[in-house]
């Protein structure tokens, strides 16, 4: 877990024109909320904003608001807690922060790496993330699952996961993660099209 800084405004005005204008600077409008502060309205910049969250939505943030007074700031320490897209452009239109404390435990959620290589089959994916309670001050990067020795019918769940000590797992501990399918049974569930079917890779070996 990495600690970064960001810099954002306090945001005085509302309304779909100055949400224009902000993006025409190539700002974000955003909301900081918690127990501790309410709702505190903000604006950041994009590019300081896309390079903290590329370091990972699991990174406290030590974020600090200018404004509304001339000379006047706060100092909260938050996580991006939801983004919100233009379901078209793609763009960044809304972003949330959740101000936490360091010493209660919160919940966030983390990615599953997976290493290795399978000996034979398709990977067919469950879940990529999972969600998790522990101090702010134990929260991993990430959790790893070890594809090594896994074959065709094996499935790896939540449950297999190791996480450390300090760390709950949230997850019903039967949640798929991984599957390996033989490749024509992989080709079938495609086919079909099933509701919610999980996206496959290659098989083991292949690039």
């Amino acid at each position: 877990m990495a600690d970064l800084s960001l810099q954002v405004n306090y945001r005085e005005k509302r309304g779909k024109g100055y949400r224009n204008e902000l993006f025409r600077k190539e700002m974000v409008p955003g909301v900081v909320y918690g127990k501790a502060v309410g709702s505190v309205p903000v604006e950041v910049a994009l590019k300081p904003l896309k390079d903290v969250i590329a370091k990972g939505r699991s990174n406290i943030i030590d974020l600090t608001v200018l404004g509304p007074g001339a000379g006047e700031s706060r100092n909260y320490k938050v996580l991006v807690k939801d983004m919100q897209y233009d379901p078209i452009k793609r763009v960044l239109m809304n972003i949330d922060f959740h101000q936490i404390s360091m010493e209660e435990p919160i919940e966030t959620t983390i990615p599953v790496n997976l290493t290795g290589e399978v000996k034979d089959g398709i990977l067919q994916y469950g879940i990529r993330e999972i969600r998790i309670s522990c101090l702010p001050t134990e929260i991993p990067d990430a959790v790893t699952v070890s594809l090594d020795g896994l074959t065709v019918g094996d499935t790896v769940t939540v449950k297999d996961i190791s996480v450390p000590e300090k760390v709950t797992v949230l997850e019903d501990p039967e949640t798929v993660v991984v599957t390996v399918l033989a490749e024509h049974k992989a080709e079938e569930t495609e086919a079909e099209g099933e509701p919610g079917a999980a996206e496959t890779e290659t098989p083991a070996g292949e690039a």
